[in-house]
């Protein structure tokens, strides 16, 4: 079974452009992010899907220095870029993360791959959400994906990679894992000067890595 953690990422954030290669303690989100995954889930190739755009060579860059595979595809059809990675690499099943997300905790990754056994088109921990955001994990079955893929026809489609089979979720298995605690109505992630403002203090405040740190740990030192 080939499963791949796709990380979606872009510099043109309306509300906070460049945001993914912001720099915290000397280091840029996105690099956050691919830490947390990889050494959580040394076993999962990762791939960075960023677009033509001019702005996203930066983010190409980036994964050359760090040698990251990376896919460029359409800027505006994000859905497109998952499509055509799958296509050529011939996987089984992809987990679908943003790049907005540098606390994510990896081993929730871990615990979407263990529902596999399941046998379902999407596992997810978003349908209802209760944990925070940026917290977010799917898991989507490639063969379901590719054969749908040209239901998609919205721009909201094309841009929220998985809001079809939610939408439709009655033709669709979906299974959702749950926290045991509703904290949906919390943020780790990072639309916003403010909530890099925040996510910054929580980074510089850290002791250890920040990979060993779970989500738990983290809404308990800001709660």
């Amino acid at each position: 079974m080939k499963i791949t953690v796709i990380v979606q990422a872009r510099m043109g954030s309306t509300r906070f452009p460049n945001k993914v290669l912001s720099i915290i303690n000397g280091k840029p989100i996105l690099e956050y992010l691919i830490d947390q995954v990889l050494h959580k889930n040394r076993d999962i190739p990762l791939i960075v899907a960023t677009s033509r755009e001019k702005s996203d060579i930066e983010i190409v860059n980036f994964c050359i220095k760090n040698k990251i595979d990376y896919f460029i595809g359409d800027l505006k059809n994000v859905a497109s870029r998952f499509y055509e990675i799958i296509k050529i690499y011939k996987f089984d099943y992809f987990v679908r993360i943003c790049a907005d997300s540098p606390l994510l905790d990896g081993d929730l990754i871990k615990k979407a791959v263990s529902y596999l056994d399941k046998d379902v088109d999407i596992i997810t921990n978003v349908m209802p959400r209760s944990f925070p955001k940026g917290q977010s994990v799917e898991l989507v079955n490639c063969k379901t994906f590719l054969s749908n893929y040209h239901k998609l026809t919205s721009k909201e489609d094309f841009e929220h990679v998985t809001r079809y089979f939610y939408n439709n979720s009655k033709k669709f298995s979906i299974f959702n894992f749950s926290n045991n605690k509703d904290l949906s109505s919390l943020n780790l992630s990072i639309d916003t000067k403010k909530d890099y403002q925040k996510v910054s203090k929580i980074i510089c405040n850290m002791k250890k890595n920040h990979y060993n740190y779970s989500f738990e740990d983290i809404i308990g030192k800001i709660n």
